[in-house]
């Protein structure tokens, strides 16, 4: 955890590029913050965010309110035998992904997270029951504490100065290209 980030965060918020689709992400004592932030450097992950170094945070689906495939937006897309990408189909914005064997789990972008809770100057921590750091929510949620998936795919000199998590050449789950 980041120096001088208040462990009382409760909810950080977030959605796609054009509005339609908005969420919000739950802390507790079940789920605390900060949640478990990741990258991955996969073709397929690289292709879905248009990014050389994708982000996300891991977190339990029940985290998310409300459920994206409510919104009439959402769509996914399966990007291989198991796993599944999700996706507004009205501005085109990539917003999570999840296999199928953890329905439980999703990673969710981080580039989807609103930007007052990564841009120091545009923090609002109104959600917060006490006042944050903002520039260390940015940094703790940037920075992939947990792990760095496909670090076999790193282009030196460009994505391979995040520091940060365990570094696994491939990715342990079942899904192809992840």
């Amino acid at each position: 955890m980041a120096a001088n980030v208040d462990t009382s965060i409760s909810e950080i918020t977030g959605g796609c590029l054009c509005g339609s689709i908005q969420y919000t992400i739950h802390f507790n004592d079940d789920h605390p913050w900060p949640p478990k932030s990741a990258s991955c450097q996969c073709t397929m992950c690289r292709k879905w965010t248009a990014s050389l170094f994708p982000q996300f945070l891991t977190l339990a689906a029940k985290q998310i309110t409300p459920d994206l495939s409510t919104y009439s937006t959402y769509k996914e897309y399966r990007s291989s035998e198991t796993c599944l990408r999700g996706f507004c189909a009205q501005c085109g914005s990539s917003l999570l992904w999840r296999a199928e064997e953890d329905p439980d789990k999703i990673d969710v972008f981080l580039g989807t997270v609103d930007e007052k809770w990564l841009v120091e100057q545009k923090a609002d921590v109104a959600t917060a029951t006490a006042q944050v750091d903002s520039e260390s929510i940015g940094k703790t949620l940037g920075t992939p504490m947990h792990a760095q998936y496909y670090y076999e795919n790193v282009i030196k000199g460009v994505t391979d100065f995040v520091q940060g998590g365990k570094r696994y050449l491939t990715h342990p789950s079942k899904c192809e290209g992840f």
